[in-house]
């Protein structure tokens, strides 16, 4: 069954059972109709929300919906993060999905509707900020590597056991992902040891942009990098290798190092509560990693 050939029942079986929050609304802030999971995702009735309006139902101090307010009102649409307030006054972390259309009598403002969708996000942000206060405490101690100001082995090792800690009191997954430059040794013979150091630069500086501040990235030795992610599914671990070899063979690196920089990436899981440490997971990804780097080497033979 497509889209096109659902019905009133098929409809509402998605309202009344999604376990996301859905709000239709107006662009003013008017609340219509609340679905099942918003009224107890907001510990409101339908008839509270709808008499709240948005006014109600956002946290006034919090500076974010302003933004993406007015970026739903000039694109259409909006995705972001937000605080909102719920009927017992307490304050609750959410990411929306806000999207307008036009109803059927007209295209005026007062004639639009939005759709919204709501998640709570608390035990994620939570588990967000504990990781950055870690890493900014680890930050004062003596363990990083002077050439790209990342972690060194020592210090990767030191926060990695607690991150664990932090994946299972949050039962979250645990990504570790191990990272060589393939082609080191051809920057450092024929473009000079200034160009190796410029591509290992180059690698610290993809990794750091492409995973979130809360993760912790490491060159834990010549060529070679390790990153420990929280959270993150297998779809997302291909956007992530893509994203960093994007990042490698993008002009500005290219200018930098003088060619683009080839690595080889293997990865090893976590789930909450397996005993295995953090030197495991560096094992296992390592070799995953000379795995692929031996497919590699055997397609160009």
């Amino acid at each position: 069954m497509t889209g096109d050939e659902l019905g009133p029942e098929e409809f509402r079986a998605i309202w009344e059972y999604s376990a996301d929050g859905v709000l239709f609304t107006a662009p003013d802030g008017r609340i219509f109709a609340a679905n099942p999971a918003a009224c107890t995702l907001l510990r409101m009735t339908e008839e509270e929300i709808c008499a709240a309006g948005r006014a109600g139902i956002v946290d006034p101090d919090d500076g974010r919906w302003d933004e993406l307010v007015a970026e739903r009102d000039r694109a259409g649409r909006v995705r972001g993060e937000g605080r909102m307030c719920r009927g017992d006054g307490t304050l609750v972390e959410v990411e929306i999905a806000s999207q307008v259309f036009g109803a059927p009598d007209g295209d005026g403002p007062a004639e639009r509707r939005t759709c919204t969708i709501v998640r709570e996000i608390t035990a994620r942000v939570a588990m967000e900020h504990e990781l950055e206060e870690m890493s900014e405490q680890l930050r004062e101690l003596a363990l990083t590597d002077e050439l790209t100001g990342l972690r060194n082995r020592r210090g990767f090792l030191a926060v990695g056991a607690h991150m664990l800690e932090v994946a299972d009191r949050h039962v979250s997954n645990a990504q570790l992902l191990y990272l060589d430059v393939d082609n080191m040794k051809d920057l450092n013979d024929n473009l000079g040891h200034a160009a190796g150091d410029a591509g290992l630069r180059a690698v610290a500086g993809a990794l750091t942009r492409v995973l979130r501040h809360a993760d912790v990235v490491s060159r834990i030795g010549g060529d070679e990098f390790v990153a420990l992610v929280l959270g993150l599914d297998d779809e997302r671990r291909v956007v992530v290798e893509r994203r960093i070899d994007g990042y490698l063979r993008a002009a500005p690196t290219v200018d930098a190092v003088g060619r683009p920089v080839e690595v080889s990436i293997g990865w090893a899981a976590r789930v909450p509560f397996d005993p295995a440490t953090v030197e495991d997971l560096l094992a296992e990804a390592d070799r995953a990693m000379y795995r692929v780097k031996a497919i590699k080497l055997a397609a160009r033979q």
